[in-house]
């Protein structure tokens, strides 16, 4: 009978004195923080870190970054530019609304003029609204995101170094369980150190 592919780590003895949130920090795998990266809630490679705190602030600096962002949006307002001349208007009122200005070029005997049409277009004007505030939410949207992926990703990796560092010093021996599936046997392994 073969293991299975999503099979837990197997159970190995672990010191006495090794509190529970050691255990976390040696069993946490890198592979789960570089999926939760992916992810995009605030804090979620820190909240798998077990760094609740920097987690919260991470999701509070992403959350007065995205306000920020939608602060620096202002109202765009679109108006007919004025005009010296008088105007021809096409589809008036409609969507597709065309305006000209009728420039005389040509006056041919009493009634008859010449125009030259040059389209109006509107002038779209912005108020309120600061661009300054969209970069700074911008930054602050992404900079903790990123913060989050890499320093997170630091955080596991370091907390799994110093919790097999500090126990690893400790052990003299160890014991090492297999399994071959090929010739259907187990073994113990188990090593002393001097």
């Amino acid at each position: 009978q073969q293991g299975e592919i999503l099979s837990e780590t197997p159970l190995h003895p672990i010191p006495e004195e090794m509190t529970y949130d050691e255990y976390q920090d040696m069993n946490r795998r890198m592979n789960i923080g570089i999926g939760l990266a992916f992810i995009p809630i605030p804090g979620i490679v820190h909240r798998y870190a077990g760094e609740k705190k920097t987690a919260k602030k991470l999701s509070y600096i992403t959350l007065a970054g995205l306000v920020a962002f939608a602060a620096s949006s202002g109202n765009e307002e679109r108006k007919w530019s004025e005009s010296d001349y008088e105007l021809f208007i096409l589809n008036e009122g409609l969507d597709n609304e065309t305006r000209y200005e009728k420039i005389p070029i040509e006056i041919a005997g009493n009634d008859s003029i010449t125009y030259k049409l040059n389209q109006v277009y509107k002038k779209v004007s912005h108020t309120g609204g600061n661009p300054y505030l969209g970069l700074i939410g911008f930054v602050a949207v992404f900079g903790s995101y990123y913060y989050d992926i890499f320093h997170g990703l630091k955080k596991i990796h370091d907390k799994r170094e110093a919790v097999r560092f500090k126990y690893g010093k400790q052990l003299k021996y160890s014991l090492r369980p297999t399994y071959d599936p090929l010739a259907s046997k187990a073994k113990l392994n188990l090593d002393f150190y001097f």
